[in-house]
């Protein structure tokens, strides 16, 4: 899965609602994981073999596929000169006020001979659109990892991806391959909207003619939504939070861009003063 940039203006200010209120509605989505591997060896071993698990519900889930070759009956495990292993695990939760989410998936092949061949596939898939009915404050974490080794076909992606709809703008972005790891932490404010949340791992190897390999990645992401007021995202609003961010703007910090336009002015202090005002 990959994704389009979009771009647009920004959204106007909702007024901040009560403590219970629900800060996202999902819309639609998709949640899935699957596996595939071959192992071939002339006369011997011929596993083809793929399975696939997937929601399109909002409930927590939680699946585990793991494929071997050498689990099938057409594997001849005293003879064969071929084997191969997939998998894909996810494990994710949506709530009113929270996504979180830990995908990984795996693949690895093996070959002795010159007509051998150990092909595995692993993916696991996140797809959420989901509304955000106020303003509000929010935390995002997101980490990923990816690995290949050398001299086999095969790969391994980890995408992540949150962004608003309407305006484009990313709330979190980590896209790697092969031999790279990311991390990201942030805080902000978002406007109400429509939003995308658009994850992948996958890794596939594709051992051929005495050849092994193995692929990787992972990603791991928390997003978590509060009052707007709240600054320092400890689930209750006080003098503290007000202190706190008065001393971010008159420190002209990026923290304290209220309104998210990549500005600090008299707008965002305004805007948080009638959000705090307003109560949580």
């Amino acid at each position: 899965m990959r994704l389009i940039p979009l771009w647009a203006g920004a959204i106007p200010l909702f007024a901040a609602a009560s403590a219970q209120a629900q800060f996202i509605t999902p819309t639609e989505g998709t949640r899935s994981v699957s596996a595939t591997v071959i192992a071939k060896d002339e006369g011997i071993t011929n596993v083809n073999e793929s399975d696939s698990r997937q929601t399109s519900g909002f409930a927590a889930f939680n699946e585990s596929l793991v494929l071997k070759a050498s689990d099938f009956p057409q594997y001849d495990d005293t003879h064969s000169h071929a084997d191969a292993n997939g998998s894909g695990t996810e494990t994710s939760s949506i709530t009113g006020s929270s996504i979180s989410a830990e995908v990984s998936a795996s693949a690895n092949g093996t070959t002795q001979s010159a007509l051998s061949r150990g092909y595995a596939t692993g993916n696991a898939d996140f797809y959420l659109t989901f509304q955000l009915n106020r303003y509000a404050r929010y935390t995002v974490a997101g980490d990923a990892t990816a690995d290949t080794t050398a001299n086999v076909y095969g790969g391994s992606t980890a995408l992540v991806h949150i962004a608003s709809l309407t305006t484009g703008v990313p709330v979190l972005s980590i896209d790697i391959g092969n031999t790279d790891a990311d991390s990201v932490r942030r805080k902000g404010w978002l406007f109400p909207g429509p939003f995308t949340l658009q994850g992948d791992v996958s890794a596939l190897v594709d051992a051929k003619a005495g050849t092994a390999g193995t692929a990787s990645s992972w990603w791991k992401m928390d997003i978590r939504f509060f009052c707007p007021s709240d600054y320092d995202t400890n689930g209750t609003v006080n003098l503290a939070d007000r202190d706190a961010f008065l001393n971010a703007w008159n420190a002209g910090s990026l923290d304290a861009d209220a309104d998210g336009n990549g500005v600090v002015n008299s707008t965002d202090r305004t805007t948080f003063l009638l959000a705090y005002g307003a109560g949580c």
